[in-house]
């Protein structure tokens, strides 16, 4: 049976008068070998980002039993989830004009078994370290993402662009919905962090790796994560959700 332990801290920002990013965590390892974790970020800037993150992790969250009950497609799942809670994004929108450009992006991670499926909309994001090295596994719908693939810049200077904040997709966009999906197999210890942009637009992935490696405790890591973005200007939401599992150590501490 896999072992897992996380931890999920968020910080408001200076950019909304609420805390525009939701988490959600279903941890059901023990009695399902099932676990699911989310990070949603209301879009910056539109009108009710809150009310959008809590739509998506809602459905989600009401959902959770589906896949408990059936593992067999995951990712139908997924797309089936995201399509609802995006349809029901759009006519809450239309309903309500203060809120005509609702919309929240969207990471998030299922283990079942010794496996995880991982899915994306937006540029909130979800890295994996294990015995392979520290990676980002799902890719940014953004502006600078393209300039990247296209290789006019590196990835190390995503960071740096003046519009590293404008997105390209987001649930409540628009009428059709395209996640990326990724899965593997987890062997050994690993890590995955699942977090808002307001983490990555200022902390650099050497810093967030380095952070990661620390023998702290995830609610120290988390903290100290929450921290370096702060430290480094973060005016917008940040919010961080640490998975760690096989850890060959006894006595976790969260």
């Amino acid at each position: 049976m896999l072992n897992i332990e996380y931890w999920s801290m968020s910080k408001k920002g200076k950019k909304h008068t609420v805390n525009e990013d939701k988490s959600y965590n279903a941890d059901m390892i023990n009695t399902f070998n099932t676990g699911l974790f989310l990070v949603c970020d209301g879009v910056g800037g539109y009108a009710g980002g809150d009310i959008a993150s809590f739509k998506v992790a809602d459905k989600f969250s009401l959902r959770f039993s589906t896949i408990r009950e059936n593992t067999s497609d995951i990712e139908g799942f997924i797309s089936q989830t995201i399509n609802e809670v995006n349809n029901e994004i759009i006519n809450y929108a239309q309903q309500n004009p203060l809120y005509s450009k609702l919309a929240s992006t969207l990471v998030g991670l299922i283990i079942v078994n010794e496996k995880y499926y991982s899915f994306s909309v937006g540029d909130s994001r979800i890295y994996l370290r294990d015995k392979v090295g520290f990676r980002q596994i799902n890719e940014d719908d953004s502006r600078v993402w393209e300039r990247y693939k296209a290789g006019i810049i590196k990835k190390s200077e995503i960071i740096k662009q003046t519009d590293k904040n404008i997105i390209t997709a987001a649930i409540g966009f628009r009428e059709q919905v395209e996640p990326h999906f990724y899965s593997g197999s987890l062997t050994g210890y690993f890590q995955f962090i699942l977090c808002s942009d307001g983490l990555t637009d200022f902390v650099t992935e050497g810093d967030i790796e380095k952070i990661l490696s620390q023998d702290k405790s995830l609610r120290d890591k988390c903290s100290d994560l929450i921290k370096k973005a702060l430290d480094n200007g973060s005016y917008d939401d940040i919010t961080v959700t640490l998975i760690e599992g096989d850890r060959q150590l006894a006595g976790w501490s969260q």
